[in-house]
């Protein structure tokens, strides 16, 4: 199990916790298989991440740069060095967000659609 990033989660995985809005509504149980309208009324009520069955943060992070271009994500990560360069990236929500910024551009670099990351 592994709290994922909404924009990594995939229809049909499998929620292992409940899903909450903020202010602690169930938007969906613990065990249901997500859909593509799950998605879109997560994105509705604030949700950013949610606990997935069987699936680690760190596996999506690799699967996710395997398939990026190797010389823009090399550049994303040059220029987010400099942004980043007076703080801590062993801080987890440091590395989260430097992985976030490398992430859009790249996206950005290679035309991708990135409006609601």
């Amino acid at each position: 199990m592994g709290i994922i990033n909404l924009e990594d989660i995939q229809p049909g995985m499998i929620l292992d916790a409940e899903v909450k809005d903020r202010s602690g509504r169930l938007l969906l149980g613990a065990g249901s298989e997500i859909t593509e309208k799950h998605l879109k009324i997560f994105k509705m009520w604030g949700v950013t991440e949610a606990d997935i069955q069987g699936i680690e943060k760190e596996e999506i992070a690799v699967e996710t740069a395997a398939e990026l271009d190797p010389l823009l994500l090399q550049e994303a990560e040059a220029q987010g060095s400099e942004l980043f360069c007076h703080t801590d990236l062993e801080h987890s929500f440091i590395k989260e967000l430097f992985r976030l910024f490398t992430l859009r551009m790249v996206r950005q670099k290679s035309g991708g659609d990135d409006h609601d990351s």
